[in-house]
């Protein structure tokens, strides 16, 4: 009975792969000639999103983008609340909490071409998603302060005496916090994080703001800063840099995907495999967003995928509002 069971598994498995890809790119354009219109739903900023749909029009000039920019859980939200009215109006949606939807049957499958460029982790399996960028979370620190040499290169160092009251931290880093005890393992990531807490953390809300009080001198390091913000700083001539030797360097990802009742189910599927082809990457490249597709050249050498230790966050952790409060317990911040 388990070699049956086994066999029928691989052929449900081959069906859906085979309904996923089932259209040939002639066939959605026919389709999305009719639809005439793409409504992309998005968390990024709206002149990167101008951008990544100006490239696509000219591609396609029998297509119009009508972009929503909203924080992910506001789109979320407002795709659940549309979906229980019946009346869904978007077609394709990006948000880093988008396994919430795929989680509640509003994603369709759809194994776009592009895909096969990216690696396991920076897409869905089951052809749901593909993550449009990448953010990776690295230790900043001011380099007119701290030395190269003197300078963090691994987590475990952050617990050093020497950094105590030097150290500057979002307090609202949840997703990176319940990364580490994913890779590391409950046991160690919490008596890491319990260390951490005892170095007596300065708090703010919000990278950018982290990243240029560090320029400053207000933070010798903190502990989890963005390598693309730090290097146009740096080429601005601000005395920061970035850690390039931690493991892991997790990565947010920003998956991209099809709904599944999308009014527009053609033009969005040409939309999607647009955004994460070598075309929509490049363009987003210059917008400063970090790809994840292998074929991509990095935004700068020290930021080659193939020389850090990437490790993809569970697109699950934003479905789970504990990893929230297990943080602000472990930073006492309730």
């Amino acid at each position: 009975m388990r070699h049956v069971s086994i066999l029928l598994a691989l052929l449900v498995g081959l069906a859906f792969t085979s309904r996923a890809a089932a259209q040939s790119e002639d066939e959605l354009i026919r389709g999305a000639k009719k639809e005439g219109q793409v409504l992309f739903w998005s968390s990024m900023r709206i002149e990167d999103s101008r951008a990544l749909v100006a490239g696509f029009e000219a591609k396609y000039p029998f297509l119009k983008v009508d972009i929503f920019r909203a924080g992910g859980e506001q789109i979320v939200n407002r795709a659940i609340t549309e979906d229980l009215s019946g009346k869904p109006t978007y077609d394709v949606l990006n948000a880093f909490a988008l396994k919430v939807i795929q989680n509640r049957g509003l994603l369709q499958p759809y194994a776009a071409p592009e895909a096969v460029h990216y690696a396991a982790g920076f897409k869905d399996p089951q052809h749901h998603w593909v993550s449009l960028y990448s953010g990776y979370n690295v230790i900043g620190y001011n380099s007119k302060l701290v030395s190269k040499a003197d300078a963090p290169r691994n987590w475990e160092d952050l617990l050093a005496p020497r950094w105590k009251g030097k150290l500057g931290m979002d307090n609202e880093e949840y997703f990176w916090h319940a990364g580490m005890l994913q890779y590391w393992g409950a046991e160690k990531g919490m008596k890491y994080m319990e260390a951490l807490s005892r170095q007596d953390l300065q708090f703010r809300n919000g990278h950018a703001l982290l990243s240029d009080l560090m320029s400053v001198g207000e933070f010798q390091v903190v502990v989890v800063v963005y390598p693309d913000q730090m290097e146009q700083m740096k080429a601005k001539g601000q005395p920061v840099d970035w850690v390039k030797t931690t493991d892991p360097i997790l990565v947010n990802l920003a998956p991209v995907g099809i709904a599944a009742k999308a009014p527009h189910p053609n033009a969005g599927k040409l939309f999607m495999n647009y955004s994460i082809s070598r075309e929509g990457q490049n363009i987003l490249q210059k917008t400063r967003r970090a790809s994840a597709r292998l074929d991509v050249a990095p935004l700068v050498p020290d930021m080659d995928q193939r020389k850090l230790k990437l490790v993809p966050l569970d697109p699950e952790i934003p479905t789970n509002t504990e990893h929230v409060k297990d943080f602000r317990r472990a930073f006492n911040l309730n």
